[in-house]
């Protein structure tokens, strides 16, 4: 019988109090060890540089600028004070020869898309004096690539990846190469902060409810980030510790992405399976838990079991549903969505794209969602686990409120996916603390957050 699969399922996958709280403890001796070991290579708990949180108040017009592995974002954020904003966008994609030519040649490509949104496109959300170049223009910079950072506006590039084989640029300060690049374009324009996207989550956020403590990426991938006291940043140099005031703030990346392990993650055979198929196998075991990228894979592999032991679709593989990676996370929301139609249309034509001996029946899809319903409410609880050591490690269990700001594709489209979270830190903290937990929409990281951080950090 189905139920009896279903009942090793949830089993398996459904997370109590008890079983969340060895990966809560582990998160929280992840986080004494990242602040204590050096951040080279592959380091969790990067400290930011940045010591400060709007207030909501700020006014005037800032640049960000947010690259990734396949798109060019440039923006021109106006801050209106009262939490306010107004973001103009300028997005470039960049061709195979520049990604894999000259760096000055590519920051020179960068440099004619801000000139064009600072003189066309966005010219009205500025000054003439800065329009034309005499008055500087400060641009928050979110390089999602590699960099070893030493201040806030200080980085030297690393190896890119992602498909990036620039010339002259590796070893190079960043803001380096992006002054020389404005100089050649006469550009007055300088980058003061060198930042990370949920960082900027967390900024972005703190400009619209200046009570923000935790900021949470949560979509193809998860992030999280907080400000800790920078006297337990101990992976920073000594001196520099002591060069800033008693009580100071820094908020840290923690690159939560990358904690867990085996010693405390509750992995079933479909985790282990995912892992054992991924090019980077033993890495993100967390993450490929509970983002985007990979809960979609999940309910493939455990709906070939329920295929195979004859519960689906008449025992009878669908073509194409056999070949890893086929069945997107966007099939499994879209299902949980049209979960309540009597006929489940919708939900056959979302699976066109594989081929049926027979049309999928009322019971196959109830089934299937249900599949889903299941690997999306662990990943619900898994994501949980980010606020809740976050909220522990920063001991704020007292405060009449907790602002915890979130952004990303899963969190915010995934049907049910809020109020899960929301039940797993009921579940976890009881309600006494968890409804005082806002969980708020956040502005994006990149735009919003990289010019709040500009504007922050140009003085």
């Amino acid at each position: 019988m189905a139920d009896a699969l279903f009942q090793n399922l949830e089993r398996e996958f459904l997370l109590s109090k008890d079983k969340l709280a060895p990966i809560i403890n582990g998160f929280a001796n992840e986080y004494k060890h990242g602040l204590k070991t050096p951040s080279r290579g592959l380091a969790t708990m990067i400290p930011s540089f940045v010591t400060k949180l709007p207030k909501g108040n700020e006014i005037g017009s800032f640049l960000s600028l947010d690259l990734g592995g396949t798109n060019l974002r440039i923006s021109a954020v106006e801050l209106m004070g009262n939490g306010q904003v107004r973001v103009l966008e300028l997005k470039r994609c960049p061709s195979q020869e520049l990604k894999t030519g000259s760096g000055a040649a590519f920051f020179d490509w960068i440099a004619d898309a801000v000139q064009e949104l600072i003189t066309v496109k966005a010219q009205h959300l500025f000054t003439e004096a800065q329009v034309r170049g005499e008055e500087t223009l400060s641009l928050g910079v979110c390089w999602s690539f590699p960099v070893d950072q030493t201040a806030v506006d200080r980085g030297v590039i690393l190896r890119m990846g992602k498909g990036f084989t620039l010339q002259d640029t590796e070893g190079h300060d960043l803001a380096h190469m992006f002054h020389q690049a404005f100089q050649r374009k006469s550009l007055n324009v300088k980058v003061t902060a060198i930042l990370n996207d949920t960082v900027g989550t967390l900024v972005a956020h703190a400009y619209s409810n200046p009570k923000a403590r935790i900021g949470l990426v949560f979509a193809t991938g998860i992030n999280g980030a907080y400000p800790e006291k920078v006297d337990a940043i101990e992976k920073m140099d000594a001196a520099v510790r002591k060069s800033y005031p008693a009580g100071t703030e820094m908020l840290v990346n923690t690159e939560i992405d990358i904690f867990g392990n085996e010693s405390y993650l509750p992995l079933t055979k479909y985790d282990l399976a995912l892992d054992r198929s991924h090019n980077q196998p033993k890495f993100q075991l967390y993450e490929k838990m509970t983002s985007g990228a990979y809960i979609g894979e999940l309910a493939r592999l455990i709906t070939m079991d329920f295929i195979k032991a004859g519960f689906l679709f008449g025992g009878v593989i669908p073509e194409g549903l056999e070949e890893p990676w086929s069945f997107p996370t966007s099939y499994m929301s879209a299902l949980e969505a049209q979960s309540r139609s009597p006929d489940h249309k919708e939900g056959i034509e979302i699976l066109s794209n594989f081929n049926f001996l027979h049309t999928p029946t009322s019971q196959d899809m109830a089934i299937l969602t249900r599949i889903c319903r299941i690997v999306a409410t662990r990943s619900a609880y898994l994501a949980s686990v980010a606020i809740a050591s976050l909220i522990q490690q920063q001991q704020l269990l007292d405060q009449p409120e907790i602002v915890v700001g979130i952004n990303g594709s899963t969190y915010e489209f995934y049907p049910h996916m809020a109020e899960r979270l929301r039940r797993a830190l009921t579940d976890w903290f009881g309600p006494g603390v968890a409804d005082k937990i806002k969980l708020e929409v956040a502005g994006d990281g990149g735009s919003i957050g990289g010019a709040l951080i500009a504007m922050l950090c140009r003085d």
